[in-house]
């Protein structure tokens, strides 16, 4: 371990040679500089004075192909913001959002989408940290690649890091096609699709490449939920600004002699929704589903009202339904995390405004106060309209059951794997790297599942914070958590392959059932600090029959945090089925 390392980090120092470290040392002064977690406040700006925006809906269930392009735009976040510079996808330049359009498909209906890059500018507008290993085009330009996230998908249209495209044609060593397809064979659910690139996954989401794309089955309509002006995704992130409306982000580092720009976690003060910032949302005394999804780079969320009579009835997760519905007074939302909740505003008069919150420190879950300064707090409003002008739709009620899904057998489990998390500094204590059990991306693959087998991977989490661990492809559960000695497992004193209460064991208590936020099918899953987190993994589809594609195909897939800094800088590794 310590020896790889050694290994690691000579990589590091051999690429902070001064050809290239004055010239982004001199770039980073030139510009205004913006220390990493010290960055200037955004304007002041009021609350709650722009209605919540919905984005566009394209249906792609037609067989037909969808063209969506990479577009540069400039776009309106707040009433008194300057136009914002952004990166979108869109069918037009014209038609380019952030978020980008509501993909909406089938189940059981192939989608093909064709992904485009019409990104001249010869950099990108973002600071790239080129001491980390990126894409870094020949020709320059700006890379992309779209993942699909959450999806059930042949691995040559899963927006593997390492296929990305330049609006020049150049593109990575993995590159297969621009023309993707989508099986869409998975329960009905909410995913999202947002940009890949190995080395810039952080700049780009953060500029704007991200949208939600949802799977629907009229198998829904048994279960009366809110639809159509009812059913409402929220996209919710965190940005920071200046004064004439750009985005701010980090051109100095935390350890500038080994990364001269790059951030371990980006967070910033201003929270927007659905490209809002504090957007506020007109709604009817009756019951909404709302579809949520984190698309920060690395906040959490913990969300809750301020009003008692409302809290969240969490009927689905991130590969579809629960079994049966959960009532939470708070919902705590890692990044790439959806939730699928229904809210009933019927028992509040009209007139009655209702914030809704967020309490989950920065970094999650310990927290620096200055990480999540009062903005943060608040993430929109909702005002229920008067007696007057409410126009009662179709009735609509919270289910109490749905139908249950095929559990995974644990009496099947062929393989448990071992995969540590851990965190290096450098001789301050700033962090410079984090890494997947001790390898970095380009180290030659170690997770090699079989088709069809069941394997449980036990995540040690040597770092100080929570990291949502996410698995292309397939859905897994959490089985279970359990805290451990991590002093004694680094020293040896103490092993993990003995259990509690026998002498030896680095465990310090019992394995605990998975929390709330980790219940059901999951594709991306908190794992505590100082915790061992098993995921129970099957490789099938969720419903445990065959995939429809061929999963042995190259490029292969790929598992990482979704701390999308901690992603780029090597918290990230391939897999590939045999």
């Amino acid at each position: 371990m310590a020896t790889h390392f050694v290994l690691v980090a000579e990589k590091f120092f051999q690429l902070i040679a001064w050809t290239w470290l004055i010239p982004l040392l001199l770039k980073s002064v030139t510009a205004q500089p913006s220390i990493c977690q010290q960055l200037d406040p955004s304007p002041n700006l009021q609350m709650f004075v722009d209605k919540l925006p919905i984005p566009a809906t394209i249906d792609i269930s037609t067989g037909a192909q969808l063209t969506l392009g990479i577009y540069k735009i400039t776009q309106k976040l707040h009433r008194d913001l300057p136009n914002t510079t952004l990166y979108a996808y869109g069918t037009s330049q014209a038609t380019a959002s952030s978020p980008g359009p509501t993909l909406r498909a089938k189940r059981g209906i192939i989608s093909h989408v064709r992904w485009e890059n019409h990104i001249s500018d010869p950099f990108h507008f973002l600071p790239v940290d080129s001491s980390i290993h990126w894409a870094n085009p020949k020709s320059g330009g700006v890379p992309i690649v779209t993942h699909l996230h959450g999806a059930e998908v042949e691995s040559a249209s899963d927006g593997h890091p390492d296929t990305w495209f330049t609006e020049k044609g150049e593109t990575g060593p993995k590159f297969v096609t621009q023309n993707y397809t989508y099986a869409n064979s998975q329960p009905p659910t909410m995913l999202w699709y947002h940009d890949h690139v190995v080395g810039i996954t952080r700049l780009n989401v953060y500029a704007g490449l991200a949208g939600v794309y949802f799977i629907n089955s009229p198998s829904e309509d048994a279960y009366n939920l809110p639809s159509g002006d009812f059913e409402i995704p929220l996209v919710i992130q965190d940005k920071q600004f200046y004064a004439n409306g750009s985005l701010n982000f980090p051109n100095v580092g935390d350890s500038p002699l080994i990364h001269p720009i790059w951030c371990p976690e980006f967070f910033g003060d201003t929270i927007l929704v659905n490209g809002k910032i504090w957007p506020y949302l007109n709604v009817q005394p009756r019951l909404y589903r709302f579809r949520i999804l984190n698309a920060a780079n690395a906040r959490f969320f913990t969300l809750s009202f301020n009003n008692s009579k409302l809290s969240f009835d969490q009927i689905g997760t991130d590969g579809g339904f629960l079994y049966k519905p959960i009532v939470l007074s708070t919902l705590t939302v890692a990044p790439a995390f959806r939730v699928d909740v229904l809210v009933d505003f019927s028992s509040l008069a009209p007139g009655t405004d209702v914030l809704l919150t967020n309490s989950a420190p920065a970094p999650f879950p310990s927290g620096s106060p200055a990480l999540s300064p009062n903005g943060t707090h608040v993430v929109m409003k909702f005002h229920v309209i008067s007696a007057d002008s409410y126009t009662p739709g179709a009735s609509s009620s919270i289910p109490s059951t749905f139908p249950p899904y095929a559990a995974i057998n644990l009496t099947n489990v062929t393989v448990t794997r071992n995969l540590t998390l851990q965190e290096f500094d450098d001789s301050n204590g700033n962090p410079i790297v984090s890494l997947l059990g001790n390898l970095t991306w380009v180290d030659p693959v170690t997770e090699t599942p079989l088709v069809g087998s069941t394997e449980i991977w036990q995540i040690i989490n040597l770092t100080p914070d929570a990291h949502p661990i996410h698995v292309h492809l397939i859905q897994f559960h959490v089985l279970n958590q359990q805290s451990f000695d991590e002093t004694g497992f680094l020293n040896g004193s103490c092993n993990l392959s003995k259990n509690f209460p026998k002498p030896g064991s680095c465990f310090t208590e019992k394995p605990r059932g998975p929390t709330v936020d980790q219940i059901g099918w999951k594709d991306t899953a908190i794992t505590w600090p100082g915790n061992v987190t098993r995921f129970l993994i099957k490789f099938t589809p969720q419903d445990g029959s065959s995939f429809p594609f061929d999963v042995t195909a190259g490029p292969g897939f790929v598992w990482h945090c979704h701390i999308l800094d901690h992603e780029d800088n090597d918290m990230m590794r391939p897999y590939v089925l045999h």
